[in-house]
């Protein structure tokens, strides 16, 4: 009896959300095929090539990735924020520290906005090693741009989005979430008109722990979200095209969920008071080391959760 039970409740979330027949993930279906794991392969590596160094704040390879952020974010057709797609500031007056930020306004005027944040930059060259970051965050980047991408797409085939989507690449996460705190201290539209902050930082791993299975995805922070949303992310990670396990718990462990939303760009949002959530893969044997390398990555399950990632995203963009 409560196996059915549980199989009713299940099949009445599914009714509960759009594309119940199929219709609306179809409708989505073409711009998820602009995604390929290839191409995330080609930005990635980019990302977390020799040449940027590790992407420490203030340092010429951090530079060279905040230059092709912008390259991406302009020619994909985010548009920039007060006439510029940085944002400026120094870290305890000494180090500069610089967000990318673009703005793909929605398909019908509305003065709500969604904002997508991952940090680009990581811990850098110490000594003679460099560290590239692959993971810790190259992925969110990587995962950052394709949102954007098929979100522009759409925007382009009148499609959406509902909503008006900040996409904002911090710097100086390793300085204390400097990038993060100072954007939330310097909002470019009114808070209360942010419904919500979706985080990416470190989405490229399959390396949990023994007994778990490789394709997984953690969101934290979903019981932020009006009700309205929660269940959703569980409804999408069932789906045939995705089967991903989900935890919103950090395998049970308070102390580890505690730690992850507290130690990334969403949380200075969420102390402000908008509702914010985490994706990730979280850290593993070769986080904040030099062997965080685009070896590590598997790029077929990362274009998995991008694709969840946005199917999620569009939801939030649903209700006026």
């Amino acid at each position: 009896m409560r196996k059915s039970c549980a199989i009713l409740l299940l099949a009445g979330l599914f009714l509960c959300f759009p594309g119940r027949n199929g219709a609306w993930a179809q409708s989505l279906r073409p711009y998820e095929n602009l995604v390929s794991a290839e191409e995330q392969r080609r930005i990635l590596t980019h990302l977390a090539d020799e040449m940027t160094e590790g992407r420490a704040s203030g340092t010429h390879g951090k530079q060279l990735a905040e230059h092709y952020l912008i390259e991406q974010f302009r020619s994909l057709g985010l548009k920039p924020v007060d006439w510029a797609y940085t944002q400026s500031f120094r870290y305890e007056d000494s180090i500069a520290v610089r967000n990318v930020v673009g703005l793909l306004p929605a398909a019908t005027p509305t003065d709500e906005y969604l904002v997508i944040g991952a940090h680009y930059d990581h811990l850098g060259r110490l000594g003679h090693t460099v560290y590239p970051g692959a993971d810790d965050n190259a992925s969110g980047v990587t995962a950052l741009l394709s949102l954007a991408r098929m979100f522009c797409a759409m925007k382009a085939d009148g499609n959406g989005p509902r909503k008006n989507l900040l996409f904002v690449a911090f710097d100086g996460k390793e300085l204390d979430m400097a990038g993060s705190r100072w954007f939330v201290k310097h909002l470019p539209v009114p808070q209360e008109k942010i419904k919500a902050m979706i985080n990416l930082d470190m989405l490229g791993t399959d390396l949990v722990p023994p007994g778990h299975n490789p394709e997984y995805l953690f969101a934290i922070g979903e019981s932020t979200l009006p009700e309205t949303y929660q269940g959703y992310l569980s409804y999408l990670c069932h789906r045939a095209a995705y089967k991903l396990d989900l935890d919103l718990t950090f395998y049970g462990s308070r102390d580890f969920y505690r730690m992850m939303y507290e130690t990334s760009d969403q949380h200075p949002f969420a102390r402000a008071g908008i509702p914010a959530v985490l994706f990730t893969s979280a850290f593993h044997q070769h986080t904040l080391k030099r062997s965080d390398t685009p070896a590590i990555i598997n790029y077929p399950l990362l274009r998995k959760r991008t694709l969840i990632i946005f199917n999620f995203i569009n939801r939030l963009c649903a209700d006026n």
